[in-house]
């Protein structure tokens, strides 16, 4: 005998889609990307879109093993995202060090010269957690993110400058049961509903 979770008493609006906002995804999605996923946004505009990357779906890989002229770093790598799965990006905390990159949230910058980071690795002025590399990014066309938001694919939600630099597989979890008890219902939802 299944179980019924009645999903659509959900505020799917804690926060208005911007940069520095998460994604939380529902829970019963099939995709194999953006399934039990916490995406953060980048960058946002009704004109040309929506741009982020998926903050706890790790690879078992560092970064150095991926890009061979990279130097030896033990930082976290992560699936960014669908589109476009063989580049490389990055979040980070150093903004002093890499100050062509762009702020997104307290504390929190995307991106940045790539020799430079490279040669601050290679220095040792740059430690792992300071760091999050992730391949590929998500992408949406104008209207598109606001479409599966209002058919309950995602919540919008703020999310702590903490919580991006330390997302882990528990990340989508943690957060719906820190949003309180309707959202609980989300995060303790089996992965296929129809099991008990």
């Amino acid at each position: 005998m299944g179980i019924e979770i009645n999903l659509f008493n959900i505020n799917h609006y804690l926060a208005k889609i911007g940069k520095g906002k998460c994604l939380i995804s529902e829970p019963f999605s099939p995709d194999s990307y953006f399934g039990r996923s916490v995406v953060l946004i980048t960058e946002h505009s009704e004109n040309e879109g929506t741009l982020g990357y998926i903050l706890n779906k790790p690879i078992d890989v560092p970064i150095h093993e991926l890009f061979p002229d990279f130097p030896t770093f033990n930082a976290p790598c992560f699936v960014g995202g669908p589109v476009n799965p063989e580049t490389i990006h990055y979040l980070h905390t150093r903004f002093d060090l890499l100050p062509e990159s762009t702020p997104i949230s307290k504390g929190i910058y995307w991106g940045g010269d790539f020799d430079l980071l490279k040669e601050h690795i290679q220095n040792g002025m740059i430690k792992p957690s300071e760091i999050r590399f992730y391949l590929g990014y998500s992408g949406w066309a104008p209207q598109q993110l606001q479409q599966e938001i209002d058919d309950k694919f995602w919540i919008v939600s703020p999310i702590s400058s903490s919580k991006i630099m330390h997302a882990n597989q528990n990340t989508w979890k943690e957060l719906l049961i820190e949003m309180g008890d309707s959202y609980s219902i989300w995060a303790n939802a089996p992965t296929n509903p129809g099991m008990n």
